[in-house]
């Protein structure tokens, strides 16, 4: 099985893992977005070493429940950290209490309900790339009847490990982007780098 993708995000995910382990020795006294950055990596690097594992496994259905919020992870960090207004990072700050109902605690009910399209779509993505990986992943992880009926198969999904790393090394450039803007020591790969690796494979694949 050709397994490009899974060797190119391993291989992405162990620059960040490296990068993650300099940035935090003086985290403290860095500015507040630095701090974010960093707090996202680390959610990302343990989110990626669990969707490794679980395909490694053959639990295919069960990294893409990790592979879900990844996504939205980095879009989130995109969305707040790119934009040079400020406005976003306010809106995040203002949605890192937890909020009680009936004396259960919720958080950022406002924030997770926000229309991950819309945010995809200020940072660059259009409205087509939403509807072939996000909405699949969406019709994979619920109900859908006809996703349903396949359970008697062997696999619980229709999404093999490879196009689920494929989708994971999309994504992992574009936290790549994030941590070339906000860190110039040069800690991690050139997002371009790895996104013009991703082009190349693709290109000889519809060649």
């Amino acid at each position: 099985m050709n397994n490009f993708y899974e060797k190119l995000f391993k291989k992405t995910l162990k620059n960040i893992i490296h990068g993650e382990q300099i940035v935090r020795k003086n985290i403290e006294n860095k500015p507040q977005q630095e701090q974010l950055l960093w707090l996202g990596m680390r959610r990302f690097i343990s989110h990626a070493k669990a969707i490794i594992l679980l395909c490694k496994q053959n639990h295919n259905l069960e990294a893409l429940m990790l592979l879900r919020p990844l996504i939205e992870l980095v879009v989130n960090l995109r969305w707040v950290l790119e934009d040079t207004s400020g406005k976003n990072l306010e809106k995040f700050n203002q949605r890192t209490e937890y909020e009680f109902e009936n004396g259960i605690p919720k958080m950022g009910a406002e924030w997770t309900t926000a229309n991950l399209l819309d945010k995809m779509k200020k940072i660059g993505f259009n409205e087509q790339y939403y509807k072939t990986v996000i909405k699949k992943i969406h019709e994979e992880l619920h109900g859908n009847p006809a996703v349903i009926a396949r359970a008697h198969n062997k696999d619980l999904t229709a999404m093999s490990a490879e196009a689920i790393f494929s989708a994971a090394s999309q994504f992992a450039v574009h936290f790549l982007k994030v941590a070339n803007l906000l860190f110039k020591e040069e800690l991690f790969y050139n997002y371009n780098d790895i996104g013009e690796q991703i082009k190349i494979r693709q290109s000889k694949l519809t060649a």
